[in-house]
Parts: C-alpha cells; sequence; structure tokens
C-alpha cells in the first residue's frame, strides 16, 4: 500500500496540490493519506479531504483512506508532539511494509524541517519526501491546473539531495 503524509496549513492548495501533481505525474497514487492538523486549520482540514478523496478517486483509488481525527491532531506549537506524531506513522506504515511518501510542502518550517529529518533517518527512512515548489508566488493558493506547469517543480527531495555515490 501507498501511504502519504503531510501536515494541513492556512493554504488548502498547499495540501492539495502536491498530491495531485505527484498523481498526475504517475510516481505515487496513495491509497492512504494521514492529515496532521491543529484547531486553527478544521475548517480547512475538511476541505482538504473532500478534496484529496476525490483526486484520489479520479486516479483509480476506489476508498482513498483518509485519517484525519484525533490521533494526528497536534497543537501548532507543541513540536515534541508533531516530531512523535510523524514517527509513529512512518514507524507503523513501514513495519507493515508500505511505501511512505511524507509532503513537506505545506505547515510551519518547523513541520517542513522535521518531515525532511524524517525522510532522511539513517536507520528506516521513508522512501520518498516530496516538496511542491511554487516558482511565481502570485499562484499561491491556486489550484494546480490554474497554474502554469512551467512555474511549479515537483521534488523528490531523497532523489535530489542524494549523494553521487548513493545514486
Amino acid at each position: 500500500m501507498k501511504v502519504w503524509i503531510t501536515t494541513v496549513g492556512k493554504s488548502p492548495f498547499a495540501v492539495i496540490n502536491p498530491i495531485w501533481m505527484v498523481c498526475r505525474k504517475g510516481e505515487f497514487i496513495p491509497e492512504r493519506v494521514y492529515l496532521i492538523w491543529n484547531n486553527a486549520v478544521m475548517d480547512i482540514k475538511k476541505a482538504v479531504e473532500g478534496s484529496i478523496k476525490i483526486i484520489l478517486k479520479n486516479y483509480g483509488v476506489s476508498e482513498p483512506e483518509i485519517i484525519a481525527d484525533e490521533s494526528v491532531k497536534v497543537r501548532e506549537d507543541d513540536f515534541k508532539r508533531f516530531k512523535e506524531v510523524l514517527r509513529d506513522i512512518c514507524n507503523k506504515e513501514l513495519e507493515e511494509g508500505n511505501e511512505v511518501a511524507i509532503d513537506m510542502t505545506p505547515g510551519r518550517k518547523f513541520m517542513s524541517a522535521l518531515s525532511m529529518a524524517l525522510g532522511f533517518r539513517k536507520l528506516n527512512p521513508v522512501h520518498r519526501v516530496y516538496y511542491l515548489h511554487l516558482i511565481d508566488q502570485r499562484y499561491q493558493n491556486k489550484p494546480l491546473i490554474l497554474i502554469p506547469f512551467v512555474l511549479q517543480k515537483l521534488y523528490d527531495m531523497r532523489g535530489e539531495l542524494r549523494e553521487d555515490s548513493e545514486r
């Protein structure tokens, strides 16, 4: 099973567009998605859940599993709890033999940093760490299809930052 882990921030399309892009490219179509969230983004989380379900169904996932309950709720300023939730999800999914991708695009900087660190850990790293780079900020919080594709680039950071000796 393919698993996608992301955070929900104040910009819904920062959450939606990366998963949409990775599906569009056919690189990684997840069947299970974890949305790590907090009280400040509760309304956004609901909209994101619905959008992700529609996207995944359009890419052939008949019953997408979206996990966005209290178990993945983290206070915005609780760095330690965020790390624990992210680590526990990764460990559980990897132990089950699933292919795991973390999206570091949305959320606060510390969330992106911890997401990337977990993706690169020596013991039991995740398979992919995605970042959707928006080149022109005028398109911030616009849906993927309304942004010219030359103005956005999807990176798999594990591949981008791999040492030449590892390639």
